[in-house]
């Protein structure tokens, strides 16, 4: 049975990112500057979060298969 690609719905939006930047921002002690770099490392948080995660299970389920084959 071969796992079928869903189409990944889920999308990180402005409102998340500014939310996730304003934390960041506040972890660091709420420096002066234009939060650029809290903004750059909260979108790429939540798209790393986002980004769904099987290929560790994918290898597994080729290493059963290759040792199905061999047998």
């Amino acid at each position: 049975m071969l796992l079928k690609k869903r189409p990944h719905t889920e999308q990180v939006t402005e409102e998340a990112i500014a939310e996730r930047a304003y934390t960041l921002w506040q972890t660091r002690g709420c420096p002066a500057g234009d939060g650029q770099n809290d903004w750059q490392d909260a979108k790429t948080q939540l798209a790393a979060e986002a980004t769904p995660r099987h290929k560790p299970l994918r290898r597994l389920f080729s290493r059963f298969r290759s040792h199905a084959a061999q047998a």
